[in-house]
């Protein structure tokens, strides 16, 4: 039996057995946002190779050596394993259980597979033409309707738990191989939960850029802060914009845009998030977040069709009464608005993804694919015997070259006839 935090761990190493089940090393993810370390392992019984998991494993120390960050840590992810049991949904990662060992303790998730909203993103651009409206209000109508589950979510005697992921961001939503929508851990969600830890900050990392504004300020945080949340996230993924970027913004004018009060209310966000471990921009998020209007959604909007902005327009409102009251009344409105456009499914979400891949390429290699991503191929055309190609003299001047221009979003079509179309390469698998 293998100690998680060892380094380095060989392929099939097994981390630990539990039940008839035995856990086996596949790859290291790095440091989770709590201290945690995450490996992808494969799953054996006695019947054979079973599904990739992944885990989320934490070193127990001596006694002596706990100290109150390691308890802190312990307690997230045991509550994380306890409000998983409320949080059966198709649309959200399964969590196994906890493993407790005598060097360890592990909470064993379900892998995810396909590609997130993050990495979509990044093939968007890299073949210049961003998804159509109908991918944008399947994947929103299908978080919409997790972050619903969520949130209606009550107690054994019939008491609402209160659940608010505050973490929605393009890096938890992914598209599967079968063109499913699915939300990864709610590692971060706050609860009601008896014997909950507290905690002061909604951001650990980068998804700093992803809270609302009332999150940023440390104020009370409720089922319209991950509506607001998803905003961001779906208003980035139709247009490569976003409402925290100075460059939007117009820079020079954010501070100008603020009264007295704003400023110390800013300044007293700022103050209070340090030593959080926030990165380096969270002082321009939270300056731009008190500091943007509804002409700035409008502009970073611009392309899309008016029902979309609408929708977005509600979504991004700064005060959480003018925003959908529930993620059930934003579902409804988003497959409203689905149900005018031609029938779109799952299949053809994946289709499309496909078809971007294609297009894609080569620029493909340029894009920096988390390690736990995947699973998404394209169809495999019909290429010629060898024999039937004919034999031209190499030319030099037409020799693939990796990608070396990053575009801008506004350099990215949201046409949907636009683009390059890269046919008859094959494309590996993403």
């Amino acid at each position: 039996m293998a100690h998680p935090s060892d380094l380095p761990l060989a392929s099939g190493v097994v981390l630990f057995t539990h039940g008839d089940t035995s856990y086996e090393f596949f790859r290291d993810l790095g440091p989770g946002r709590l201290g945690e370390r995450v490996l992808l392992a494969l799953a054996r019984t006695s019947r054979g190779l079973g599904d990739c998991v992944l885990l989320k494993c934490l070193p127990l120390p001596h006694a002596e050596d706990q100290t109150e960050g390691f308890q802190r840590t312990r307690a997230r992810l045991e509550e994380e394993v306890r409000l998983a049991q409320y949080l059966q949904h198709p649309r959200i990662a399964r969590v196994h259980g906890l493993v407790e060992m005598t060097h360890g303790l592990c909470v064993v998730m379900e892998n995810i597979e396909g590609l997130s909203l993050n990495t979509l993103l990044s093939i968007a651009q890299a073949r210049g033409r961003y998804f159509t409206e109908s991918f944008i209000l399947y994947v929103g109508a299908e978080v919409a309707a997790a972050l619903d589950h969520a949130h209606t979510r009550t107690d054994e005697a019939g008491v609402p738990l209160g659940i608010v992921d505050r973490d929605v961001n393009p890096g938890r939503i992914r598209l599967g191989p079968r063109g499913e929508v699915r939300m990864t851990d709610f590692g971060m969600a706050l609860s009601r939960l008896t014997g909950r830890v507290a905690t002061s900050f909604p951001r650990a990392q980068g998804e700093v850029l992803y809270a609302a504004p009332e999150a940023l300020m440390g104020e009370a945080v409720d089922a319209r802060t991950d509506l607001f949340s998803l905003g961001l996230t779906l208003l980035e993924f139709a247009t490569g914009r976003h409402l925290y970027d100075p460059g939007h913004l117009l820079a020079e004018k954010v501070e100008a845009r603020l009264s007295q009060a704003e400023r110390e209310k800013v300044f007293a966000a700022w103050v209070a998030s340090l030593g959080m471990d926030l990165p380096p921009f969270a002082e321009d998020s939270i300056r731009c977040a008190m500091a943007f209007r509804s002409e700035d959604v409008e502009r970073a909007a611009e392309g899309l069709s008016v029902p979309l902005r609408d929708i977005l327009h509600t979504l991004l409102r700064h005060d959480p009464t003018e925003r959908f009251a529930t993620a059930a009344e934003l579902e409804r409105v988003l497959r409203a608005r689905l149900a005018q456009l031609p029938p779109y499914t799952g299949d053809d979400a994946l289709k499309e993804v496909q078809q971007a891949l294609e297009e894609a390429d080569p620029r493909l290699w340029d894009i920096d694919v988390p390690e736990d991503e995947g699973g998404i191929a394209v169809p495999i055309p019909d290429i010629p015997s060898p024999d039937e190609v004919p034999t031209e003299p190499a030319s030099h001047s037409k020799s693939w070259r990796r990608a070396t221009t990053k575009r801008q979003p506004d350099e990215v079509t949201t046409a949907p006839g636009a683009g390059t179309h890269l046919a008859g390469r094959r494309q590996p698998t993403v």
